[in-house]
């Protein structure tokens, strides 16, 4: 192992804390990122407490890909690996967590994805709160299933671990209870990309809006919560928080 891969495996495995740590303190001091509140309620400190307990063994995606450097996986380090195995990681990433996320919500396995649903109300350390079975099954299938892409396609070790870096840090503010773009995000990569806003309806509403960072599965698939953008619009463009996890916005012409 060379000492950028130590680097790399140490800096993926704590990054998902510090940012959640980074996105509290946003919040708390009332950074001007922190502006538009999705819910205007309060996180309890015992969901905290439990969050921080589930993210010890958030780490795990670290421990595999060291496993997967130790085996000779993705050996390939080319920059022009780099760039097309981040690609195809971030898509393989979209279909594998629609699928799976769907699939945990089916009454016989919604006992590996109960944990995450815990918190109703979502705050950055939601984002590393998981079963143990859920992070473990999630993360197979990941580097699994890039590995099976490896068979056919030199892939770059550094592209798989900078997704999983790409992932921890936009997750983190994606379970944030504050949306951080602005208005003119809805109007076009709002079309396609998911929101705060977005995830925020699946874990209040428990259903719905499966997508990771596409809205494009929920759509084709007819999952999608039709007042997202409706939502959006309010707590962005006219700064009125929803005040109730049972909400809805009534969706208007534009939306």
């Amino acid at each position: 192992m060379t000492a950028l891969e130590a680097a790399v495996l140490c800096l993926v495995a704590v990054i998902g804390h510090l940012m959640a740590l980074f996105w509290l303190c946003v919040e708390e001091y009332e950074v001007d990122l922190s502006r538009d509140q999705i819910y205007d309620l309060q996180i309890k400190d015992p969901q905290v407490r439990r969050e921080l307990k589930n993210s010890l063994h958030t780490p795990m995606h670290a421990i595999l890909l060291l496993a997967a450097l130790m085996i000779g996986l993705f050996e390939e380090r080319s920059m022009g690996a780099f760039l097309y195995t981040f690609v195809f990681t971030a898509l393989w990433a979209e279909v594998w967590h629609y699928a799976s996320h769907r699939a945990f919500h089916l009454q016989s396995l919604h006992w590996i994805h109960a944990e995450h649903h815990k918190s109703r109300l979502s705050s950055p350390f939601t984002a590393l709160s998981f079963s143990f079975t859920e992070k473990l099954v999630f993360d197979i299938g990941m580097i699994g299933g890039m590995a099976i892409v490896g068979l056919f396609l030199p892939l770059n070790w550094f592209g798989v671990a900078a997704w999983f870096a790409a992932y921890l840090i936009v997750n983190s503010f994606g379970h944030a209870n504050y949306e951080i773009r602005g208005e003119t995000f809805m109007k076009l990569k709002g079309t396609v990309l998911t929101s705060t806003v977005y995830h925020a309806l699946h874990h209040s509403r428990y259903t719905g809006n499966y997508g990771l960072g596409t809205r494009v599965l929920d759509r084709i698939l007819g999952t999608e919560w039709p007042d997202v953008e409706a939502v959006y619009d309010r707590v962005v463009s006219d700064k009125q928080p929803l005040a109730a996890l049972r909400d809805r916005v009534e969706p208007t012409g534009d939306s």
